[in-house]
């Protein structure tokens, strides 16, 4: 039974697949079998060798798009080996050299109202911000006190003006004999001199006795000791009265004092027809007990200022009266003119600065005293600076440079740059030949001693203008904007 299973081990029906039995349930021949095994196996076979064909095509293709890729990023690079830039000369302007300074602005004039009396603050009439001119009533002390002190001086006057006989002040030339006291010592001393005399003519007869006539010598000489007296009483009695006027006129001048003005200066303005301060502070209230010397108010003249800026002493040279200045603040979008009107004889030692003085006028009020502020002292004006076209300039890592064209390659030259406008930057160092041909675009894809090639200024500016340029063609040009 082995030997027939091994011989056939199909031959029982249940054990062989369902793909060896025929449709009517017949086993199939051994040759059927072995054409159906063929057939399966030559179709293996199509099917590895088409795989292999594929893949061997996918190969085939890679290699040519990657011999293609490699052709083309060459060309591109022999292309990208010379930078397309346009490039402008150097142009020498006329510039106008600057000395600038920091400062700040003051008034023209800065006044500090103190008082000159003490007493209450009876009433103000102004306030911060006002804008006032001479003589104009700031605020009033309480004057009770000060109108008693006046009544109390002026009767104290006249009480000496009655003791002399007068009803006004005498000036000083008055002739004191006249005042009734010394006219009457007067008076008194002719009578016994005449008498003196007369007993001295009868004694030279000897008619009257020695006694008499000693008696009248001795009348006389008290006559005329009272009169010198008289006259000595006049006049103490004139400075008395002189005294008790002053006393009289500080009274009225403490009265006067209660009433606080603005000041009327000596000086003028240039430009101006007349001076105005505008009240800068005040430092008290209604009710408050000042004393001499309390500060009410600090005025300030605006409508011209003065700024004051140190300069380096290397400058001094430079700076002159009557020079024109340009002043900038913070506050203002446009500049304001000035002129140089003094400067200080000394440099300061510990800064090596010389301070100038520039009056600003300033008729709108438009500037504040106070502000801090840069002034340009136009000094003169250079008819040979260099200069290139600001689209010309790259920074990068905090250095300025330019490229040159030279030769078919660009150089690269670090500047320091001088005076700038919207459109162009002096070059004040180092000095560019006269023939300097300065790349103004495509300098960002450039490096020293990279190849160029010098594209038309006129056909790159119709490119810029053209409505649609290409996005590739205007980034170069932005980024070298930016930088």
């Amino acid at each position: 039974m082995g030997n027939k299973l091994l011989d056939d081990p199909l031959t029982d029906s249940e054990q062989k697949p369902s793909a060896e039995i025929e449709r009517d349930g017949h086993p199939k021949s051994p040759a059927a079998q072995s054409g159906w095994f063929g057939s399966v196996f030559k179709l293996l076979l199509l099917v590895v060798a088409f795989g292999f064909g594929w893949v061997a095509a996918n190969a085939r293709r890679d290699q040519q798009q990657k011999e293609h890729l490699s052709s083309e990023s060459s060309g591109q690079s022999r292309i990208a080996a010379a930078v397309t830039v346009t490039v402008e000369p150097a142009a020498r302007r006329s510039v106008q050299r600057s000395v600038e300074a920091l400062g700040t602005l003051h008034g023209f004039e800065e006044v500090v109202i103190s008082a000159r009396v003490e007493g209450r603050v009876r009433k103000l009439f102004h306030d911060v911000a006002d804008r006032v001119a001479p003589g104009d009533l700031l605020l009033e002390i309480d004057s009770t006190d000060y109108e008693l002190s006046v009544q109390q001086s002026d009767r104290a006057l006249q009480v000496e003006l009655a003791k002399l006989g007068f009803k006004e002040v005498p000036d000083a030339k008055i002739d004191l004999t006249r005042v009734p006291v010394v006219v009457k010592a007067k008076s008194i001393m002719e009578h016994a001199k005449s008498r003196h005399e007369r007993f001295v003519q009868l004694a030279a007869k000897k008619t009257v006795s020695p006694e008499d006539s000693e008696s009248a010598a001795n009348d006389y000489r008290t006559a005329q000791a009272e009169y010198d007296n008289q006259m000595i009483q006049a006049e103490s009695g004139l400075a008395t009265i002189q005294l008790k006027q002053v006393d009289l006129l500080v009274a009225r001048e403490q009265l006067a004092n209660t009433k606080v003005s603005v000041p009327t200066p000596n000086v003028a303005l240039p430009g101006s027809d007349g001076v105005t301060y505008v009240i800068a502070q005040r430092s008290v209230s209604e009710g408050t007990l000042v004393r001499v010397g309390t500060e009410l108010f600090r005025i300030v003249i605006s409508q011209t200022l003065k700024l004051r800026v140190p300069v380096p002493e290397r400058y001094s040279a430079e700076i002159q009266r009557d020079q024109q200045v340009q002043v900038f603040t913070a506050a203002a979008s446009k500049p304001f003119s000035g002129t140089v009107t003094r400067i200080y004889p000394t440099v300061d030692s510990a800064t090596r600065t010389f301070q100038v003085e520039i009056q600003v006028p300033n008729p709108t009020g438009d500037l504040k005293p106070g502000s801090f502020a840069k002034a340009a002292i136009l000094t003169r004006v250079d008819a040979e600076a260099v200069t290139v076209p600001l689209s010309a300039l790259v920074q990068f890592a905090g250095i300025t440079k330019i490229f040159l064209v030279d030769d078919g390659r660009a150089k690269e030259v670090p500047v320091t740059l001088g005076t700038q406008t919207t459109e162009w930057v002096e070059i004040t160092s180092p000095v560019l030949p006269e023939s300097a041909r300065i790349v103004t675009s495509g300098q960002t894809a450039l490096a020293n001693d990279s190849k160029v090639v010098v594209r038309d200024s006129a056909k790159s500016t119709r490119e810029a203008n053209s409505p649609s340029p290409s996005p590739t063609a205007a980034e170069p040009h932005s980024r070298g904007s930016r930088e």
